[in-house]
């Protein structure tokens, strides 16, 4: 099998919600993990075809996964043709939310993960060529699939409706996908992955998490089991705050971009920050 829609992103924008959401759909088949990273030639592209196909198991009438790394146009190249190359009638789902709170969670997860160690004021010095920044560059990161794909096969929806106007959402998105819209399962009633409070990765954690044993399965372990591990072996850390004179650069630096994504989607985004 192959997917007949695609989660692109945008990270740390509800994406692993939307993802669990889908598998409760009994006629949605999701990838055996989430991230499957194919179409990303540093990733998994070279596994090929088959090992893509290999993902998709089940009888269903429409198959997903969700990859947040290809809306990472400045960072993996390639991805929306090498994706158009294999599937040129898939559909796209894309996670929006405001620009600045997502880099405020996409800094803290790589500080509690380990993977940054400079604090968020030097994190954001330059903006221009930012990891951090184009990530939230919603309509450049898109404008990479319109060269390829019709707006037709793109959905964008602001992960704020996932999460408090969670029934007409995922309404939304099944009806987009081509399955029953009025499906209803009760756990859709449960707020998925809720990160308020982050814990950073120390030594304990290390051995724990990244022991080889564990970094082969951690995919499939259910988080009722990896939470909890977490919680014992990780120091609990607190979410920054940006300074006035930051957050105000970075509105101005995000405003024309978010100004072309309201242009396309129709939607106001009023709840932004820009």
């Amino acid at each position: 099998m192959l997917p007949d829609f695609i989660i692109i992103g945008a990270m740390k924008s509800g994406t692993s919600s939307l993802f669990h959401y889908l598998q409760l759909h009994p006629e949605v088949g999701m990838s055996a993990i989430k991230e499957v990273d194919f179409f990303i030639a540093e990733n998994n592209y070279g596994k090929g075809v088959d090992w893509y196909r290999s993902q998709f198991t089940g009888n269903f009438s429409k198959y997903g996964e969700a990859s947040p790394n290809y809306s990472k146009a400045h960072y993996f190249a390639g991805v929306p043709q090498r994706m158009h190359d294999l599937l040129p009638d898939v559909k796209l789902i894309y996670l929006v939310r405001d620009p600045i709170e997502r880099i405020i969670s996409h800094y803290t997860h790589n500080y509690s993960e380990g993977r940054e160690h400079r604090t968020i004021e030097e994190a954001l010095e330059t903006l221009s060529d930012n990891h951090y920044v184009m990530c939230s560059k919603y309509f450049w990161q898109l404008n990479h699939f319109m060269e390829y794909y019709q707006g037709a096969q793109i959905l964008v929806m602001p992960s704020r409706e996932l999460k408090y106007e969670r029934h007409s959402a995922l309404q939304r998105v099944f009806a987009f996908v081509g399955v029953d819209e009025m499906f209803y399962d009760p756990a859709y009633e449960e707020q998925k992955h809720q990160s308020s409070q982050k814990r950073r990765k120390g030594r304990l954690s290390r051995l724990v998490l990244e022991s080889p044993l564990i970094k082969t399965l951690k995919y499939y372990i259910p988080d009722a089991i990896k939470d909890p591990i977490k919680k014992a072996t990780r120091p609990e850390i607190t979410k920054p705050t940006l300074r006035p004179e930051l957050r105000d650069k970075l509105r101005e630096y995000l405003q024309p971009d978010v100004e072309k994504l309201q242009a396309f989607t129709g939607y106001s985004f009023s709840s932004w920050d820009i």
